[in-house]
């Protein structure tokens, strides 16, 4: 408990030296180029009192679900597969690679021209660009599995559904969590940027309103809702993933 109030308090400091060099610098220019957290409060709670910010988060969140429970699949299930039968690597490697080599800006002016200006780019890039981020984690846990226990489990004529379950999922599972973080990470600012881009519903169709209006102050709110709602999404994905990752030295049922 106490380690835990140390580093609460560390980033509550952290966080307020960083409010106070905003304020220096703000004090120092026009609210129009950099206005000050006093201006960004008072812009923060006037989302907070409007619907519409709530309906763009929760479209933006739907299209951030919708992705990662498709790379979760897709980079999870091609993960599991190479690690099992690393064999077939040769021929989904490079394509992994051309997924995570294109810039998703170029990927977003296909999705544009294939699905138009609706929700579907968001989604395209987003599991585009991570999928190969989960991929890459799940087969770097197979590769650090403890090749003792697979041998030993073949001595004993261990069965490989039972192998999988007690022995590889199990020693995968952080590796699973901080993929599945970090895709979420990136997909997260993929979809506020395709929004911006595109101008469809979400917070990225908010930021686009903003930054036509020339209102600094709501640029500065919504990056700060950004910041907070990403923490939540992390500390969500952090529980979800709980469990400390052991290797078993028995296999019963």
């Amino acid at each position: 408990m106490s380690s835990f109030i140390t580093a609460l308090s560390k980033k509550g400091i952290s966080l307020g030296l960083l409010v106070i060099l905003w304020q220096l610098f703000a004090s120092q220019m026009k609210p129009f180029i950099l206005p000050g957290p006093l201006e960004t409060l008072d812009a923060v709670i006037a989302y907070l009192g409007d619907p519409a910010f709530y309906h763009a988060l929760y479209r933006t969140l739907l299209k951030l679900v919708i992705s990662m429970v498709c790379v979760l699949l897709l980079g999870g299930g091609l993960g599991l597969a190479i690690g099992l039968r690393p064999r077939w690597k040769p021929y989904v490697e490079p394509v992994m690679d051309m997924m995570q080599s294109v810039p998703p800006i170029a990927w977003l002016g296909i999705a544009i021209i294939w699905f138009g200006l609706t929700d579907t780019p968001s989604i395209f890039i987003i599991v585009l660009s991570t999928t190969p981020v989960l991929y890459t984690n799940l087969y770097e846990g197979f590769v650090d599995i403890d090749s003792k226990l697979i041998r030993m489990a073949k001595v004993f004529q261990i069965p490989r559904g039972k192998v999988i379950r007690r022995i590889i999922l199990p020693s995968l599972r952080n590796y699973l969590k901080s993929g599945m973080i970090t895709a979420a990470g990136l997909g997260w600012k993929l979809a506020v940027m395709a929004e911006l881009l595109t101008s469809v519903d979400g917070i990225g169709g908010l930021l686009s309103d903003a930054r036509t209006n020339l209102d600094t102050r709501k640029v500065f709110a919504l990056a700060l809702f950004m910041a907070v709602i990403w923490n939540m999404i992390k500390l969500l994905l952090a529980f979800l993933f709980r469990g400390k990752t052991s290797s078993p030295s028995h296999f019963h049922s």
